[in-house]
């Protein structure tokens, strides 16, 4: 694998705290955004509506978070003048399509999006999600994520991959996002955005198992990782958080963990913004700057 080019390590330090580390907020959801603010009647809202409600919780959390994961169709209906963010936030678009019925076998770029396109939008980055399975034919995966990786180097940004692992065992989950490191970790993305490598069961926190699995994700990783909140109780992730960074993640990518009861009404900004503090400041604390990781793998290799 290559070098990062000059444009892509400096877009990478656009989406990352002065210290290197990735506290992102994101918010690239759609229908499960309107899942969560409207759970009786999802469909009820529009897109103009998903926008409208997505606003107040990027002004509260950006600038705490440093870089904010957003979905195109949010950042086409702000009006031009909007688009100016606020000085120090870094801009990651999620150009995925993960809406229609083969998502899970033929992934593709949202219709009349690439990379090129992401980056005249004023991005500093673009992410890209792709589903697998651990013991099944992962080829049209492994494509997906090399063609946008090819797109992202001649654009001149990085590319965060979110390789989502199916399988039916909880006990299963350990293989199957270490599988989808060894994969897609060399195919040519910046960084990778993983979910947490072991499930906890019944709620019981097991800190060494956690630890073990991921050094071996660490271990095993090409490039920098982070993790993301997949949904979860935000007191389950601020801890994954801790584990993860302390074993070798350069942070995290932390959606509804965070911002869910502010999104329907049951918490206020302020209590938003502490949970954004308060994982920031654990990320900061115990994980690995990119560069370093970056460091430090090209010296492995």
């Amino acid at each position: 694998m290559t070098g990062r080019s000059g444009a892509s390590s400096e877009g990478l330090a656009r989406v990352a705290t002065d210290a290197g580390l990735f506290t992102v907020l994101a918010i690239d959801h759609v229908g499960s955004f309107a899942q969560t603010v409207s759970p009786d009647q999802p469909e009820s809202m529009t897109a103009a509506d998903i926008n409208a409600a997505k606003q107040p919780i990027i002004a509260a959390l950006g600038p705490i978070a440093g870089a904010v994961l957003i979905d195109p169709g949010y950042l086409i209906g702000m009006d031009r003048a909007d688009r100016r963010r606020p000085e120090g936030v870094g801009l990651i678009l999620g150009i995925e399509d993960g809406d229609y019925a083969d998502v899970r076998t033929a992934p593709r770029l949202l219709p009349g999006w690439n990379a090129e396109r992401a980056a005249g939008m004023g991005a500093d980055a673009v992410k890209i999600s792709v589903y697998y399975d651990p013991d099944g034919d992962m080829s049209a995966a492994e494509r997906f994520v090399t063609d946008v990786a090819r797109q992202c180097r001649a654009a001149g940004l990085p590319l965060f991959c979110e390789p989502l692992a199916l399988y039916e065992d909880p006990k299963d989950r350990k293989r199957a996002v270490l599988e989808g490191v060894r994969r897609f970790g060399p195919l040519g993305a910046e960084v990778l955005k993983l979910q947490f490598p072991v499930m906890p069961e019944g709620g019981r926190h097991a800190p060494e198992e956690w630890a073990e699995a991921c050094v071996e994700v660490d271990r095993l990783s090409p490039v920098p990782w982070v993790i993301l909140s997949e949904g979860s109780d935000f007191g389950l992730f601020r801890d994954q958080v801790r584990v993860a960074c302390a074993s070798g993640a350069s942070g995290f990518l932390g959606g509804r963990a965070i911002w869910r009861e502010l999104a329907t009404g049951r918490r206020d900004a302020q209590h938003a913004a502490g949970r954004m503090t308060e994982l920031r400041a654990v990320a900061q604390t115990e994980g690995t700057a990119w560069e370093i990781s970056m460091a430090r793998r090209s010296t492995i290799r």
